[in-house]
C-alpha cells in the first residue's frame, strides 16, 4: 500500500489526502478546480515556487493509548483517543505518553490537538507544562490547538494562553511548526 500524502493547493489552500503513487502526476483541486502537479517536497516547480507534499506517517502506540500520533513531515500531531480524562490512573498514563513523545519517539515538533476533549482534570495541566519545559529543553517547539472554550477559559484563567502557543484550529499549528 502506498503512503498517504497530503497535497495542498497553491490556489485555494485546499488540502487533499492521495496516495504517494500519484506523485508525479496531475490532478484538479476538488475545491477551485485548480491543476495540480504531484512533487515531492523540494522539487522546484517552473514559477520557482515549492511542492506542497507532505508525507503522512502513522506512529504506533500501544493498543491502550490515550494518543494517537501522526506525523506530518517532521511535525508530530498527537490527538487524544478519549475525550475525558479524569482519574488518577489516565492521569498517570497520559504523563508517561506526552513523556514518550520527547523520551521514545524522539519528537521535536509537537501540536496536541485537543479537538475531542471536552473535560480533563486540572492534573493534566501540570503533565501539558511538563512537557512544554521538555520540549524546550530538547531545542523543540509545542502548539495546542482545537481547545474548546469551555476549557480555554480555565486556560486564559491559569495564563497558559500566555505560556502555550494556541491556534484555532490543527492546519494553523503545524504550518506554524513547517516554516
Amino acid at each position: 500500500m502506498a503512503d498517504q500524502i497530503v497535497i495542498k493547493c497553491q490556489k485555494c489552500g485546499h488540502k487533499l489526502v492521495t496516495g504517494s503513487q500519484f506523485i508525479g502526476r496531475k490532478g484538479r483541486c476538488p475545491n477551485c478546480g485548480a491543476v495540480i502537479r504531484l512533487q515531492r517536497s523540494g522539487e522546484g516547480r517552473p514559477d520557482g515556487s515549492e511542492a506542497q507534499v507532505v508525507a503522512i506517517d502513522q506512529i504506533e502506540t500501544p493498543k491502550d493509548s490515550l494518543l494517537t500520533i501522526v506525523k506530518q513531515n517532521d511535525v508530530a500531531v498527537v490527538r487524544f483517543s478519549t475525550s475525558r480524562i479524569l482519574d488518577q490512573s489516565n492521569v498517570r498514563q497520559l504523563g508517561e505518553e506526552l513523556d514518550s513523545l520527547i523520551e521514545k519517539y524522539k519528537l521535536k515538533k509537537l501540536v496536541i490537538n485537543f479537538e475531542n476533549v471536552s473535560y480533563m482534570s486540572s492534573a493534566v495541566m501540570g503533565k501539558l507544562v511538563s512537557l512544554l519545559k521538555k520540549t524546550k529543553a530538547t531545542g523543540g517547539k509545542l502548539n495546542l490547538c482545537g481547545i474548546e472554550p469551555g476549557i480555554y477559559e480555565i486556560f486564559e484563567i491559569m495564563r497558559f494562553d500566555r505560556m502555550f502557543d494556541i491556534h484555532d484550529n490543527e492546519d494553523t499549528a503545524v504550518a506554524e511548526l513547517m516554516d
